[in-house]
């Protein structure tokens, strides 16, 4: 039987993602131990988990992601779930540790499936700069780099900055830091970060998080982030509410099961079976497609309407239509002529 520390970390992880995919419902024992009848770690094919062995798992789990496995009585019969106030299902950084380490494992034990799980490639992952800046973070220790912009004529710039924060955006790292030379607040690519060390200089985390935070009490690092679509920051862009068309049923549910901002709210529903088609005409792009459906629903952002924000919403060609505000209609309306003026030279 194997005991090897990284082969219970396994047995572990398997039991918390079952735990945690069976949401708020809960998992039973008996629900338990039939999954484990057929899981590739049950080296003896064992008919259940004892409940010795599951009370060590519990504790074990509990103690290495800082979370409460709770029992709870629903129709008649004790099943096992997450407590609802802990940060495991808030927390993104756990969710996604927790699905590396799952597909690791789930590689590592069931036979060679290198070539059969595709990956994103994210360019800036796992290399030196990102471990730089981790220890930074830890030690609060100031960093020495240098950053060369995708901008054109833009030449590599060195600087001392205090790291804040790292954030995860379309396959690539940034880091949210306070530039103490200008004061500001500054968004760095890792990607295009070509020298990063450590200096001797220690700073005042919570002092950089209220200068960056503009003091406020309870704010968090993603707070800075909020109002944004992404990573592109630009306070001359006004805050405002954009009304966006999404058409076909298909697409809806793009925007439904992923929202495209935190403060997305579907405010109007029009099924195809109480519309008229939609014409193309009312499409942003006007292609001559003929939609599959007439359902379409519309969605509210309250938002910093950047261009990223815009390249997203483009991306989904004649499916999406700003409805408003106007000036933003405009905006988006020119970049669509642009790209058929582009297409037609």
């Amino acid at each position: 039987m194997k005991t090897s520390t990284s082969y219970l970390l396994a047995k572990y992880i398997w039991l918390l993602n079952i735990i945690y995919e069976a949401g708020s419902y809960g998992i039973s024992r008996e629900e338990i131990n039939r999954l484990w009848r057929g899981c590739i770690y049950n080296d003896n094919h064992e008919p259940e988990i004892s409940r010795k062995t599951f009370y060590n798992y519990k504790c074990e789990i509990e103690n290495l992601f800082e979370i409460t496995l709770e029992p709870v009585r629903i129709d008649g019969h004790f099943r096992y779930r997450i407590a609802e106030e802990d940060s495991l299902q808030r927390s993104q950084v756990k969710r996604l540790l927790l699905n590396s380490l799952s597909i690791n494992e789930a590689v590592s034990r069931g036979g060679d499936l290198s070539g059969r799980i595709l990956l994103e490639d994210i360019p800036s992952a796992g290399g030196a700069v990102l471990s730089t800046i981790l220890q930074a973070l830890r030690q609060s220790s100031a960093l020495s780099l240098v950053h060369k912009s995708f901008k054109p004529d833009s030449h590599p710039v060195s600087s001392v900055v205090y790291p804040f924060c790292l954030k995860l955006r379309e396959q690539r790292w940034y880091m949210l830091a306070w530039k103490p030379s200008d004061s500001t607040a500054r968004v760095y690519g890792l990607d295009r970060i070509g020298e990063c060390s450590l200096t001797e200089e220690e700073f005042d985390a919570r002092k950089v998080a209220k200068c960056i935070l503009n003091g406020g009490r309870d704010a968090a690092p993603e707070d800075y982030f909020r109002d944004y679509y992404g990573v592109l920051i630009d306070d001359t862009v006004p805050l405002m509410d954009v009304t966006v068309r999404v058409f076909t049923s298909q697409y809806v549910n793009y925007f439904r099961s992923l929202p495209l901002h935190s403060s997305q709210v579907e405010v109007n529903t029009v099924t195809a079976g109480n519309s008229g088609p939609v014409s193309p005409e009312h499409v942003l792009g006007q292609s001559s497609y003929q939609m599959s459906d007439s359902a379409y629903s519309d969605f509210v952002y309250h938002i910093h309407p950047t261009l990223d924000f815009t390249r997203k919403l483009l991306s989904y060609g004649q499916f999406v239509k700003v409805l408003s505000p106007e000036e933003y209609v405009k905006e988006v309306s020119d970049m669509v002529r642009q790209a058929a003026e582009n297409y037609g030279k």
